[in-house]
């Protein structure tokens, strides 16, 4: 039987293919009237072959190890739903299957006769571990493989799409294109493109597939309510779960896409798809769709404006004549020599230039000290594509410089390339403004006016708002000892510390009062960890503070001391003041309750209240301090403090 046995073992070794391997092992162990079970925590693909020994269930193998003594035939049979054999067996071992620490399973082998079981119970264990540390690694490559194809898809779909929009056709046949792409590309069993009327401001129908436009062929769709009025207010892609609220959605029974075409900060157009079919019938979209589907719709958004002006000079060139030297946009129609066919008003005024000096000469004469336009101009003179740059920086005729988001599209007559249309946003103004609000206001609110023009308007909401307060300790007693340019020159180095601080933490500078700082987290802008930026911006405070002490010590000026006080809570958020003149702040109780606890705040301390201390994610260095009995407050309000050396 040895001499049986070894040769056994040798023909394994020849065999490479590890599913033959535990065959034949299982075959081996049951030729000699044995039998072999195997039971997984989990199903191994690779493994259905063997589906007369397997079971797959969650198995407890601490409890089977103490019920050791009662190991048998019948008691594996009962545990785990196996047919009891015919045989009755005397013996059973038992072992286990581990992957990398991780038990995933275990064998057992019943039998009469003694054999070389527990050598063929080890090499079977061997091959499945094994087995199973192979599937792992192949679903981990899947899933690899997987997000390569998603990101391939993206990148295929953006250039597709790109293509598309760079094409020479009109905007319906284009936009039919675009649908008939989206609807194939995310399996939607229906779609329809709304593009905004610029004299009517009504959205009309653009483009349709297998959608029942008797249903609202005689509505006037504006922005001013439902779905449009969502997408002009959020101007994100989202889906739509409930698509029968909204009465141009009503074709969807599971759930839409949705999102804005935009334009100049302004809803131009909405696209919309309907119930993603699969194998399986119709199905949800995901937040994977979600993420395309914004890709796309933000390039079309990227080259709306710029594809719409372009079609409109193919169709009329009078009438672009006409749009192009009343729009603030700055416009140049190069031909394919490089000469300027047409430079508008805006344009001449943005480079300082006289136009009629221009016209018919090459445009490096225009551009001829801003290099990078040059550079682009090259590249799209040599391609089918736009191109766009934000931002950038040039310098005019005078040698002044500016800023402006620039756009160049290639132009088609009949199919072949004339030259391209240069579009210049001017900046200089706008970033001047931004520039010089934002020395006088946090750079948050400022971005806050200038995005939402609602927010200019007087009134406030309720909102939960962390407020930090920090005030310099002896500051009058300090400042009668200096000159007051010493004084102001102390201050605004102090400030210029703390500030960056505030910043850095996504704090909101609310105002500065006296030698105090007033700031805000949670308006105009919340984060999920406002309450811990406020702690750490209380806590890095005095670490600059240390740094900055050292310096002035050097320097001859007295040390500043300074105490903190944080609170969390319903505040009121707005503009405040009169029509003339407003401050965008915070008030209410809770305001107060962070002044007050700033005021008991000694030298070197933070005190913050339960509610900021209840929201840290490290809380670490805070002691319960006692009770506090505020002005104003009934109660005494708990709090935590911290002594910052």
């Amino acid at each position: 039987m040895s001499s049986t046995f070894d040769r056994f073992q040798e023909n394994l070794s020849s065999i490479k293919s590890p599913i033959e391997i535990i065959s034949l092992l299982i075959k081996k162990i049951e030729e000699n009237n044995s039998k072999c079970h195997i039971i997984l925590n989990k199903s191994v693909k690779s493994l259905h072959f063997l589906n007369n020994n397997i079971k797959v269930k969650e198995i407890d193998y601490d409890l089977i190890l103490k019920e050791k003594k009662n190991w048998s035939e019948k008691y594996f049979s009962n545990k785990f739903n196996f047919e009891p054999s015919k045989t009755k067996y005397k013996n059973t071992i038992v072992n286990h299957i581990s992957v990398g620490n991780k038990f995933k399973g275990l064998i057992y082998i019943c039998f009469n006769k003694k054999y070389s079981y527990e050598i063929l119970l080890n090499r079977l264990i061997f091959e499945i571990s094994n087995l199973i540390e192979k599937e792992n690694l192949r679903k981990k490559i899947n899933a690899k493989n997987n997000l390569l194809k998603n990101k391939t898809l993206e990148i295929e779909s953006l250039f597709d799409i790109t293509e598309m929009l760079n094409s020479d056709e009109n905007l319906k046949p284009l936009f039919d294109k675009i649908l008939y792409f989206l609807i194939s590309l995310f399996n939607a069993s229906k779609g329809i493109i709304f593009l905004r009327d610029a004299n009517s401001k009504n959205f009309n129908i653009q483009s349709s597939f297998n959608y029942d436009l008797s249903k609202i062929n005689n509505r006037i769709i504006r922005d001013t309510r439902g779905v449009h009025k969502e997408l002009k207010e959020s101007f994100k892609s989202r889906i739509i779960n409930n698509p029968k609220k909204y009465p141009l959605l009503e074709e969807g029974k599971l759930n839409c896409i949705s999102g804005p075409i935009i334009s100049d900060k302004k809803l131009d157009g909405s696209i919309f798809l309907f119930d993603k079919e699969s194998r399986r019938g119709i199905t949800t979209f995901n937040n994977y769709d979600l993420k395309l589907f914004d890709s796309i719709i933000k390039k079309i958004s990227l080259t709306y404006n710029n594809l719409f002006l372009v079609h409109s000079l193919k169709d009329s060139k009078k009438m672009i004549d006409s749009i192009m030297s009343s729009i603030s946009t700055g416009i140049i129609k190069i031909n394919m020599l490089g000469e300027i066919e047409y430079i508008n008003e805006s344009a001449s005024s943005i480079f300082k230039i006289d136009s009629d000096s221009i016209i018919n000469n090459h445009y490096a004469i225009l551009f001829h000290n801003n290099q990078e336009i040059l550079d682009i101009l090259e590249r799209a003179e040599n391609s089918s594509h736009i191109f766009y740059e934000e931002n950038l920086k040039i310098y005019t005729n005078d040698n002044s410089s500016g800023a402006v988001n620039l756009t160049i599209s290639p132009v088609f007559d009949d199919g072949i390339n004339s030259g391209m249309v240069v579009t210049l946003e001017d900046l200089s103004n706008i970033n001047k403004v931004k520039s010089t609000f934002k020395k006088y206001v946090s750079e948050s609110i400022v971005d806050e006016l200038l995005l939402n023009e609602d927010s200019l308007e007087l009134g406030g909401v309720q909102k939960d708002v962390c407020v930090l307060f920090v005030d310099i300790r002896g500051f009058t007693s300090m400042s009668e000892n200096l000159e007051p340019e010493k004084v102001v020159s102390l201050l605004n180095n102090y400030f210029q510390k703390m500030i960056n601080v505030v910043f850095k933490n996504n704090g909101t500078l609310d105002k500065i009062i006296g030698d105090e700082l007033m700031v805000l987290y949670g308006v105009p802008i919340s984060y999920e960890n406002d309450n811990q930026n406020a702690v750490n911006t209380a806590i890095e405070m005095f670490k600059e503070l240390k740094k900055f002490n050292n310096k002035i010590k050097n320097e001859g000026l007295p040390e500043i001391s300074v105490g903190i006080g944080i609170n969390f809570g319903k505040v009121i958020s707005g503009n405040i003041g009169s029509n003339q003149q407003m401050n965008y702040t915070v008030i209410g109780d809770n305001v107060n309750i962070a002044a007050r606890l700033c005021s008991v705040a000694k030298p070197g301390e933070i005190i913050i209240s339960n509610s900021v201390y209840d929201k840290l994610t490290n809380s670490s260095g805070f002691k319960l301090n006692e009770p506090l009995n505020l002005k104003g407050k009934s109660k005494p309000i708990k709090n935590w403090l911290i002594k910052v050396s």
